[in-house]
């Protein structure tokens, strides 16, 4: 496995870890399990594991900071 391809399901890992008190927890998931849906879709199509790992996480950090 790639540093890349590592990252990537790190990432993916992340998006849909959520601590269970965490305000709109189901609304929350849902969205975060859309946007990992649409992460590793783009890979498929484009095979740039890295980049789609790095866009997945800026949604978290926008999403995190109330953007």
């Amino acid at each position: 496995m790639t540093d890349a391809e590592r990252e990537l399901l790190q990432a993916v890992l992340e998006a849909l870890t959520l601590p269970y008190g965490a305000g709109d927890y189901d609304r929350r998931l849902r969205e975060r399990a859309g946007w990992a849906r649409t992460t590793l879709k783009g890979v498929l199509e484009d095979g740039d594991p890295a980049w789609h790992a790095d866009y997945l996480r800026r949604k978290m950090r926008d999403e995190e900071a109330g953007r």
